[in-house]
C-alpha cells in the first residue's frame, strides 16, 4: 500500500521504454564523515586546500580506490581536503578541471587562530524558506529515528509532479567582532529521503550581499556530515549558509566554525592619582598608548567602577567621592572590542587635616614666673593653636620654635595647656597636659612665703569655716595624703621655727 507521499518516479529512456517504479520510505543511516586532512600529517607545511565534486558513482569510486587516504566516506557529493601540495597532480590524473579544484594553493591550518567561535542551529529553525510550490515541510522523515527539529525541502504531495518541488532555506549566524577572519566551516547534517534519483540534488551556498547564491557544493545523500571550509561570504554582515533541494533533503542541522583573531587591547602607559594635595577630590590622570587598538577606557576605586568613555581623549577623571583618610586605589584598563587590557594601577588620597600632636609638656613648678609649653611637629600642619584653661591665647606656625611660655600665671595655679594643629582641611583633635609655676608646699595664700597666715587659712579649711579650691588643695597638703587635717598643721608649724 503507498500513500499520497510515495513517489511515481518515471524515466523515460532514449530508446523508447518507459520504466516506472515506485519510492517507498526509507530510511538512512548516520554514516560519519571522513576528516578533512586525511592525507597530512603535522608535519606537513606545503599545503594546498582542494574542493572535489564526485557527482556520481563512477568519479566517486575512482578517486576514492585510488586514494582511500581522502576519507571520502559520504558517497558521491562535493568534498573539501587538505592535502600535501605536491599530491594535487596525482589526484588530477584522474579528474579533469571540471570536477577538481584548487581553492588554496598555500593553505595555513587555523590552529594559530587565537579565538575560536562555533554556533549550531536546527534544521527546523532557519531565518527564512523559499518554495513556490509548498515544497518544504517540517519533519525528519528518513531520519527520525535519529534526529528531530528538521525541515525537509523539495517535498511534494503530488505524486503527478515529481520535477518541480524545489524549497530553499537559510540559517543566519551573526559573527563576533574580528579583526582578521582566518577560517569559516560549515557543516551541514542532513540526508536526502528520495530513493530516486540515484544522485544528489540538494545543494549549499552562501548568500551574499544581492541575495545571491555562491559556491554551490553538492550534498551527499547519506545521512552525514557534510563540512566545507568557504569564503568569507556574507549577507550583510551574516554568514548565511543556503541550501536547496528538489529531493527531499532533510536538514538537521547547520553549524559553523569561526576562527578569527582579535587584537589585543594594549595596557595604559602609566597612570597617577593625586595624594594628599587636595581636601575635597582626588585628581587621577593616565596616559595610553596612541598606537593601541582601543575604543574606551575604564576606571575603577579600590575594584569599584567609578568611570567609563569611549573617548579616548579623556585622560582625566575628578574624584568627588573619595573618602577622608583612606589611602585608594585608581585603576585603569583599556577596552576594545576583543578584550580589555590589565589594569595599571596608582595610589591617591585627599589631603588630610593633621593628627593629633604628640609629646604635650607643660612645666610643673619649674619657674616661679613662667610656664614653658613645648609640643612635636605633625605632617599636613599649617599651624597650632594653644589653650589655656579652653581659653585661645596663642598661634604659631611650623617655621617656628614650637612653644609657649606663659607668663600671665598666678603662683602655684595648675593650668591645663592644649595644642590644636590645623589646616585647610580641619583641625586635629586636642593634645593637653597640665602645668604650674613654682611654689612652696604650705603657701596657702600664694603670698610667697609660708607664715602664721598660711595656718589660719589651714585650720579654716580643716574646720570648714572656708572652702579650698583644688590648687589650696594641693600646696596644704603638706604630707601629699589627700587630706587635710591636724598633720598639715603641725608640718606647716614646724617649716615657720625651722
Amino acid at each position: 500500500m503507498y500513500t499520497t507521499k510515495n513517489i511515481i518516479a518515471c524515466f523515460l529512456f532514449s530508446i523508447g521504454i518507459l520504466i516506472c517504479s515506485f519510492n517507498n520510505s526509507i530510511e538512512r543511516e548516520y554514516v560519519s564523515a571522513g576528516k578533512l586532512d586525511g592525507m597530512t600529517s603535522l608535519e606537513d607545511n606545503d599545503l594546498s586546500l582542494i574542493q572535489l565534486n564526485l557527482k556520481n558513482d563512477s568519479l566517486y569510486n575512482i578517486i576514492n580506490e585510488n586514494f582511500p587516504n581522502l576519507e571520502l566516506f559520504n558517497g558521491p557529493a562535493s568534498y573539501h581536503r587538505i592535502i600535501p601540495s605536491d599530491s594535487y597532480t596525482q589526484i588530477e590524473e584522474f579528474l579533469s578541471s571540471n570536477y577538481l579544484f584548487i581553492l588554496d594553493h598555500n593553505y595555513q591550518r587555523p590552529s594559530d587562530s587565537r579565538l575560536y567561535w562555533t554556533e549550531t542551529r536546527q534544521g527546523s529553525n532557519p531565518t527564512g524558506t523559499w518554495t513556490e510550490d509548498e515544497g518544504i515541510e517540517y519533519t525528519c522523515a528518513c531520519i527520525e529515528n535519529q534526529a528531530s527539529d528538521c525541515i525537509k525541502l523539495g517535498y511534494d504531495e503530488s505524486w503527478y509532479n515529481p520535477f518541480d518541488y524545489w524549497g530553499d532555506a537559510w540559517w543566519g549566524f551573526a559573527l563576533p567582532y574580528y579583526d582578521y577572519i582566518q577560517e569559516i566551516r560549515v557543516t551541514v547534517r542532513g540526508a536526502q529521503c528520495d530513493a530516486l534519483p540515484l544522485w544528489s540534488e540538494s545543494y549549499m551556498g552562501l548568500k551574499d550581499d544581492n541575495e545571491v547564491w555562491s559556491y554551490d557544493y553538492e550534498l551527499s545523500m547519506d545521512y552525514a556530515d557534510n563540512t566545507f571550509i568557504v569564503p568569507f561570504t556574507f549577507n550583510n554582515g551574516v554568514l548565511m549558509p543556503t541550501i536547496g533541494s528538489d529531493d527531499n533533503y532533510v536538514v538537521d542541522f547547520v553549524r559553523y566554525d569561526f576562527f578569527y583573531s582579535c587584537i589585543d587591547s594594549q595596557d595604559a602607559i602609566s597612570v597617577s592619582a593625586s595624594s594628599q594635595e587636595d581636601c575635597s577630590v582626588v585628581e587621577v590622570n593616565w596616559e595610553l598608548d596612541p598606537e593601541s587598538i582601543s575604543n574606551g577606557v575604564r576606571l575603577y576605586r579600590d575594584s569599584n567602577l567609578i568611570f567609563e568613555s569611549n573617548d579616548l581623549n579623556e585622560i582625566s577623571f575628578i574624584d568627588y567621592s573619595a573618602e577622608d583618610e583612606t589611602q585608594h586605589e585608581y585603576c585603569i584598563e583599556t577596552l576594545n572590542n576583543c578584550s580589555s587590557s590589565d589594569w595599571v594601577c596608582s595610589q591617591g588620597s585627599l589631603k588630610s587635616k593633621p593628627e593629633s600632636v604628640s609629646n604635650v609638656s607643660a612645666q610643673d613648678g619649674d619657674q616661679l614666673d613662667q610656664i614653658l609649653i613645648t609640643w612635636d611637629s605633625v605632617d599636613q600642619a599649617e599651624g597650632y593653636r594653644v589653650y589655656r584653661d579652653e581659653a585661645w591665647m596663642t598661634l604659631l606656625y611650623p617655621h617656628q620654635n614650637l612653644e609657649y611660655i606663659d607668663t600671665f600665671i598666678e603662683p602655684g595655679l595648675i593650668y591645663d595647656y592644649c595644642i590644636e594643629a590645623y589646616n585647610e582641611c580641619g583641625d586635629s583633635s586636642l593634645a593637653c597636659d597640665s602645668g604650674f609655676s613654682s611654689a612652696y608646699l604650705g603657701d596657702g595664700n600664694f603670698d610667697g612665703s609660708i607664715d602664721v597666715l598660711d595656718v589660719v587659712t589651714l585650720v579654716n579649711f580643716i574646720l570648714s569655716i572656708e572652702v579650698p579650691s583644688e590648687d589650696q588643695l594641693f600646696w596644704l597638703d603638706i604630707n601629699q595624703d589627700n587630706n587635710l587635717n591636724v598633720q598639715d598643721v603641725v608640718l606647716i608649724v614646724n617649716i615657720i621655727l625651722a
